[in-house]
Formats: C-alpha cells, sequence, structure tokens
C-alpha cells in the first residue's frame, strides 16, 4: 500500500515551494513552449498522455498538457491522491510504472480508475539549486513495458522543459520587480509633489510679509530725514534692491532653485554599482561594470529606481551578461545599461520603448510600465534618455544628466 506521508517534509520544504513559486507557472495560462514538449513527448513514445505537472504541498498542477481527457483538461490540476508525480518529487528521481494495478508504490492511487493511468514514467524537473518541483511525464491507458531508449528520450525532453520553465520563473522574478519598482517610483513621485507643494505654500506666506517690509521701506525712502542723510539713503536703496530680488524670487515661477533643495551630490558611479548588485545578486547572469567618477545634483533614489528599473528590464533578456557602464563627457553623465539577448524586434522600436504601455515581447512583459517610469524620473531630473541596438546583441539603454563639480581622472573597471 502506498504511504502518502512518505517524502511529505521535502513537498513542504520552504526553498522547493519558493522556486516554485517563483516560475509564476501555477494557476497561469498554459505556456506554449511547454505545450510543445508534451506534443512532442506524446507523439514520439506513442503515449495518449503526457503532462508538465508541478507538484506544490497539495495538489498537482499541470502547466501544459497532451491528450488529457475532460474534466481533468479543464481544471488542470488533481490532489495529491491523484498524483504519480508526487512520488517523483519525493524521492527526487524517476519513477517507472509498467503496470498500475500491481505495483505496490500506486496501486491505491485514485489516478488509475480517475485518470486511467495504467503506466507511467515520469521524470524530475529541477531548478539551479537542485529543487524538485514537478515531473515531466507520459502515460498510457493500458499496462506497457517502458524500454531504455524510451525513458532516456523522455529523460532528455525533460531537461529541456526544465531550461524553459528556469526562463519563466527569471521572467516572473524580473516581472514582479518591475511592478514593485513602479509602485515605489509613484511614492517617489508623489513624495516630490507633496515636498514641491508644501515649497510652493512657505512661499506663498513669504510674500505677504515682503510686501509689507516693501512698502515700508518706500515709505521710509521719501522721508525728508532720510533724503538729507547720504549715508542713510545708502542703506534704503540697498534694502530696496534686496527686498525687490526676494518678492521676485517668490512669485510663482520665480524661484528657479527651489528643486535643488530637493537634490543632493551624488556620486553616481558608486550608486549605480550598489543598485546593480542589489538586484542581481540572486542571478546567474554575470554583471559586467565600467565606472568612471561622475557626480550629479540629484535625488539619488530617483536615480537608483531608474537604473534598477532597466537592470530588470536587462535581465528578462540577457543570456549570460549584462554590461553597466558610467562615463562623463562635455559635461554630461551617462549611463548605460546593455545585454546580450537578442534585443527589439526592429530598429523603429528603439524610437518608440519608453512610451507608456509599450510591450514588444508580451510574453516577458506584463505591464510596459518601467521604461516609460524612467524616462519620467530622469527628466525630473533636468536629464533625457536614449535607446539603440547594442554591440553586445541585445538592446542598449542610456541616461544622460547634467554633471556637476567634480574633478577626477581615475577610471575603474570592476568585474562581478
Amino acid at each position: 500500500m502506498s504511504d502518502l506521508a512518505q517524502g511529505e517534509p521535502y513537498l513542504q520544504d520552504r526553498n522547493r515551494l519558493r522556486s516554485l513559486g517563483e516560475t509564476g507557472l501555477l494557476d497561469s495560462s498554459e505556456r506554449q513552449a511547454l505545450h510543445r514538449y508534451t506534443q512532442i513527448a506524446s507523439r514520439v513514445l506513442s503515449a495518449p498522455v503526457s503532462l508538465v505537472s508541478l507538484v506544490d504541498d497539495r495538489r498537482q498542477f499541470f502547466a501544459a498538457a497532451e491528450g488529457l481527457a475532460p474534466p481533468w483538461c479543464d481544471e488542470r490540476e488533481t490532489p495529491l491522491s491523484h498524483s504519480f508525480c508526487q512520488h517523483v518529487v519525493k524521492d527526487r528521481q524517476p519513477l517507472v510504472v509498467n503496470n498500475a494495478r500491481e505495483d505496490q508504490r500506486v496501486w491505491d492511487n485514485q489516478a488509475i480508475d480517475d485518470l486511467n493511468v495504467e503506466a507511467y514514467v515520469g521524470v524530475p524537473i529541477s531548478d539551479p539549486q537542485g529543487n524538485v518541483l514537478g515531473s515531466f511525464c507520459v502515460i498510457d491507458d493500458k499496462p506497457r513495458r517502458w524500454s531504455g531508449s524510451e525513458f532516456n528520450l523522455l529523460r532528455l525532453l525533460a531537461d529541456a522543459v526544465a531550461e524553459e520553465i528556469e526562463l519563466a520563473r527569471r521572467a516572473h522574478r524580473a516581472e514582479k520587480a518591475e511592478t514593485d519598482l513602479a509602485e515605489i517610483n509613484r511614492e517617489i513621485a508623489a513624495a516630490h509633489q507633496r515636498a514641491a507643494n508644501n515649497s510652493a505654500a512657505v512661499l506663498h506666506d513669504l510674500r505677504t510679509p515682503l510686501q509689507v517690509v516693501h512698502a515700508a521701506v518706500r515709505t521710509l525712502a521719501g522721508h525728508p530725514s532720510i533724503e538729507e542723510s547720504a549715508s542713510l539713503s545708502k542703506t534704503i536703496d540697498m534694502l530696496q534692491r534686496n527686498i525687490g530680488q526676494a518678492i521676485e524670487l517668490v512669485k510663482p515661477g520665480g524661484l528657479h532653485g527651489v528643486a535643488d533643495d530637493l537634490f543632493e551630490q551624488v556620486d553616481v558611479a558608486g550608486l549605480v554599482a550598489d543598485a546593480c548588485r542589489d538586484l542581481i545578486a540572486s542571478e546567474t547572469i554575470e554583471l559586467v561594470l565600467s565606472l568612471d567618477p561622475a557626480k550629479a545634483l540629484a535625488d539619488p533614489m530617483m536615480i537608483r529606481r531608474a537604473v534598477q528599473n532597466l537592470v530588470s528590464n536587462a535581465l528578462r533578456f540577457a543570456k549570460a551578461r549584462i554590461f553597466v557602464s558610467v562615463s562623463v563627457s562635455e559635461k554630461v553623465v551617462s549611463i548605460f545599461v546593455e545585454d546580450d539577448g537578442d534585443g527589439l524586434p526592429r530598429k523603429e522600436d528603439y524610437e518608440q520603448v519608453w512610451e507608456l504601455g509599450r510591450r514588444f515581447h508580451t510574453e516577458r512583459s506584463k505591464t510596459g510600465l518601467g521604461l516609460a517610469v524612467t524616462k519620467q524620473l530622469i527628466q525630473a531630473l533636468g536629464g533625457t534618455v536614449r535607446a539603440r541596438p547594442s554591440e553586445q546583441g541585445g538592446a542598449c539603454f542610456e541616461l544622460l544628466l547634467p554633471e556637476s563639480d567634480f574633478s577626477s581622472s581615475s577610471t575603474q573597471t570592476q568585474h562581478s
């Protein structure tokens, strides 16, 4: 008799469940790429059913299925009482069943009668850390002796399925990071707006007393005793000039330096390095940094969010490396983020990529917010953005900011 409690701690393993959730495949629509592998397995092995089965701590979910009968093809999941794949996950090794009704490991499993499972071969689907997320399997509706060549073919296909699931996991994590960053960016923008409103309120409150002082000084200027004294007249003239300048500054739109009160000198190279490493620390993608010393008068959080948006975007499309650089030319600080992926489909897409809601790879981008928000952040800092094909093979995004006074000629190149 099979024991559903066997291997139960591994089904509930926190790291395994976290990795499974990060794929974004549970309770999602079927990915065409995964479905193609189930079609191939079913046809090449002459098996009525093939499944990409992801197993959590209470059920198995079919991320892709070929030949599954109703209602299971519509529900796309079963409880563990109907799961052969749970044994693949619990034991972390393949499961081969030639005759389910005579195999003591599964003979009482309800999938035999309800899903018509008479023979089964399942191979583990693992993430790069070795966590077994589920099983890639084929099923026959009659007893069958599986050959070694059939098993080896299924194992090769399972490796390809695991790579596709890893791509889905990376894309889902990057998408979630982009959504989180977009929300943070909105909060930052709201905070800056509140600060601007507060500054406007303070300036408004200053106008009245300044007007009163201005009127008082003009009255004094016309007094006979003031006109008779050269030193007093000089003092009054000085007061009138300075009060006049103060009134001009507090007029609406007159205080051009208000925004600078919200900014500070930012070490752009150091900030970019920290932002990249924070985001890419747990990834298998290599980060290549080339950073020239540069400073800009800005809000460091706004630069950090803009860079993280671009790196999150690059993580979804990079094959092996992301290149990030900082350089200075003609008083302009340039931040480049490039990847070695496939780039945008057409050259003209690089002119439209910053538009709100614009998406060019719908499978890997859900919101289309990240680049549009990045443009808004950089423009708020008095800068601009550009995009073009990268010499690395993918896309290159550039952030340009005005340089503030900073003298240094050393250059450092780092690899992470």
